[in-house]
């Protein structure tokens, strides 16, 4: 067993409380107790001294990660123009090397910003899972199911569900990776490939991500053919049988917020993407008020430049204060909720995104020198939201393995990963 003991500790285990002075155990890549020192348990077990804040790892709840080969493409195009004219074409031209030289940045990124799990939507999915397992990220896969004349490479909606099953029995029982399924959208997937998704999810016990109701009209087609909502349309075709993660959920109405509350379906927020996208600005306290989980995802980052999620909890807390007219209506708990333990339940696991006992011993280091004055120990938790970015981190640990210190990754060779990123980056923009 380890114990770290902490200047400052913010375990989001039960109420989130500031503790001055705190320590957290770890056994075998779980955390066994966590509080203040002075209460610690007796133990003759090596410890670590920290200097500094140390809390849960953040949970990144939508992500397309390797998209970091695609960073910057289609500015300044909408959501529909910007997948059909930039993004689908230059993604059905890549290699499953382009795809783990990609996410191995990515990995490597989203770690060094405090990012120690992160629920992925990419093809090639076991380069995406080699990478991130290599990198020492926590990672949850769902490959994507989309038919397009661009990404034909990727076979019919059969094939790549047939895939999906393979991989997730694959990666079965590995410490980091779990793979679920991603049909990309009801507008971009067919009813018969939604009907065997739901049927499989159930049969094998496998999440689902999908992308729901992100731009306004982007629902307009399957709700005159069908004659239903999206959100009721994918509830028809049984998809919300299974634990889902419905994507941006921007143009949701009340009866839909309803019926995801009822089926117990979570949401993943990015308020940053939808912002770059001008998608609009969802209705995240209406949804937590309907008690559904709300994490915060990134999206990938040629949609939101930034694997950020400390901008995210600052975009979704401003956002949703104008949405509401409101400056109580999200407070900076509330969002450092949204990104860690509540971003963990939004996948279905109460292991992570906390540091009480039982949890996986992912924990971020941060320096707390310029986040003063500090004159209450509650005032460290809103300085934290409002003030903190990754140039405050110290360490990352994910099961209790250090995979980021104060010189940065040291599970990546940064430079080589660069500059072989900016070539093929190049290749595939003037090809």
């Amino acid at each position: 067993m380890t114990r770290f003991v902490c200047d400052w500790l913010i375990t989001m285990a039960a109420e989130p409380e500031v503790i001055s002075g705190g320590a957290v155990d770890v056994d075998n890549g779980v955390v066994t107790w966590s509080g203040p020192l002075s209460q610690a348990p007796p133990t003759d077990a090596e410890a670590f001294t920290l200097r500094g804040l140390l809390i849960p790892g953040l949970v990144n709840t939508h992500a397309h990660t390797p998209m970091v080969l695609l960073r910057g493409a289609g500015e300044g195009l909408p959501v529909s123009r910007w997948l059909t004219e930039v993004m689908w074409p230059r993604e059905g031209k890549l290699t499953p090397d382009d795809v783990a030289l990609a996410m191995t940045l990515g990995a490597a990124e989203l770690l060094g910003n405090g990012i120690t799990t992160s629920h992925e939507m990419y093809f090639h999915p076991r380069a995406v899972a080699d990478a991130a397992s290599a990198t020492g990220l926590r990672c949850v896969v769902t490959p994507p199911i989309l038919v397009a004349a661009d990404l034909a490479r990727f076979g019919d909606w059969e094939t790549q569900i047939e895939a999906m099953v393979a991989e997730a029995r694959h990666w079965r029982d590995h410490e980091l990776i779990t793979v679920g399924f991603g049909p990309h959208s009801a507008y971009a997937v067919a009813e018969e490939a939604l009907r065997r998704v739901a049927e499989l999810a159930r049969k094998h016990n496998m999440h689902i991500q999908i992308h729901l109701a992100e731009a306004e009209h982007e629902g307009d087609s399957v709700s005159e053919r069908t004659g239903m909502s999206v959100t009721g349309y994918l509830d028809y075709v049984g998809i919300l049988d299974s634990p889902v993660v419905a994507a941006h959920s921007v143009w949701l109405s009340n009866e839909d917020i309803e019926l995801l509350s009822t089926r117990g379906t979570a949401v993943a927020h990015c308020p940053s993407s939808n912002g770059k996208h001008a998608s609009g600005i969802a209705r995240v306290t209406d949804m937590r008020g309907a008690g559904i989980r709300v994490g915060l995802g990134t999206d990938g980052p040629a949609s939101h430049d930034r694997l950020d999620l400390f901008e995210d909890m600052r975009g979704a807390l401003r956002l949703a204060r104008l949405r509401a007219a409101d400056a109580g209506a999200l407070a900076p708990v509330d969002v450092l909720q949204m990104a860690t333990r509540e971003g963990g339940q939004a996948l279905g696991r109460d292991d992570i995104g906390h540091l009480g006992a039982g949890a996986k011993a992912d924990m971020v280091l941060l320096d707390v020198d310029p986040l003063v004055p500090v004159t209450e120990d509650r005032d460290l938790l809103t300085h934290l939201v409002y003030s903190g970015h990754p140039g405050l981190i110290r360490g990352v640990w994910v099961g209790g393995r250090q995979v980021v210190d104060q010189a940065g990754i040291r599970t990546v060779d940064l430079a080589a990963v660069r500059a072989e990123i900016s070539g093929r980056a190049r290749e595939l923009a003037h090809t």
